[in-house]
């Protein structure tokens, strides 16, 4: 995508991405439909309004173009609502307003404006860790319809399966890489075509986002049916699945060997 088309489609962005209604949405997506324009899909979902998100997913879809809907789940962060000030929040505030109003009026004992000095710390701290917890969840609705849908079109679509494999590898989310490679990881013919086709590294992407020992161990026997073949191509990533999670103790010494 170049700057001339982000010029040319630069009304539907601020629909999409701001705050358009559902009718101006709509046309907007027919529009990048009609001129077949999913170069610039992907960036506009990984930015949109989540009900502008949703409608484009849905058009994609129906188009069967997966690319932008793996663009967007391996980039798209939770978009914050806007945060809404409680009573409380007022009523605290309004105390420790009070209080600094008191405080310049006459003086304090120095071990109560110790106390409070403290307690106004503490609540700082108390508000990072929270806004650190959540930056680390981030959990997006819009990322989980995206693995929801890929995964059922996967089963037809390689092309699907593709960008639920590019999504086990590239998103930036640990909740989204695991809760892909989990999807493909229980779906047998999804496995079996990245085994065919001889994808080592997609496989052991899979096996450890999906951060569980039977996902391990279900790739390692897949693997292990061609490993003489993955032995000598030498993935590290690799040889150490065979060498933990193989059945066959002569197929884990050969990986382990080879590790050394």
């Amino acid at each position: 995508m170049d700057s001339s088309q982000l010029s040319r489609y630069g009304r539907i962005v601020q629909v999409i991405v701001g705050t358009g209604t559902r009718v101006e949405i709509d046309k907007a997506v027919e529009r990048l439909a009609a001129d077949q324009a999913w170069d610039i899909c992907g960036p506009l979902l990984a930015s949109a309004s989540e009900l502008a998100a949703r409608v484009l997913i849905s058009r994609l879809l129906e188009a069967e173009v997966y690319a932008p809907l793996a663009y967007a789940a391996a980039m798209r962060r939770q978009v914050k609502r806007t945060q809404i000030q409680t009573k409380k929040t007022v009523m605290s505030r309004r105390v420790f307003r009070d209080l600094d109003t008191e405080t310049e009026a006459k003086a304090i004992p120095d071990h109560i404006q110790a106390e409070l000095d403290d307690l106004a710390v503490g609540a700082e701290e108390a508000r990072e860790i929270a806004d650190r917890r959540e930056a680390e969840r981030d959990a997006c609705p819009v990322r989980t319809v995206i693995v929801n849908e890929l995964a059922t079109a996967m089963t037809k679509s390689d092309e699907a399966l593709d960008a639920m494999v590019a999504v086990v590898r590239a998103s930036a989310f640990e909740d989204t890489r695991r809760s892909a490679a989990l999807k493909i990881i229980t779906h047998p013919t999804a496995l079996d075509r990245l085994t065919r086709a001889k994808r080592v590294d997609d496989l052991v992407a899979v096996a450890l986002s999906a951060r569980l020992d039977s996902a391990a161990q279900t790739v390692a026997q897949l693997l292990g049916e061609r490993a003489e073949e993955v032995i000598a191509g030498g993935s590290r990533a690799a040889l150490r699945l065979l060498a933990k999670h193989h059945p066959d103790a002569s197929i884990r010494e050969k990986a382990s060997t080879a590790l050394k």
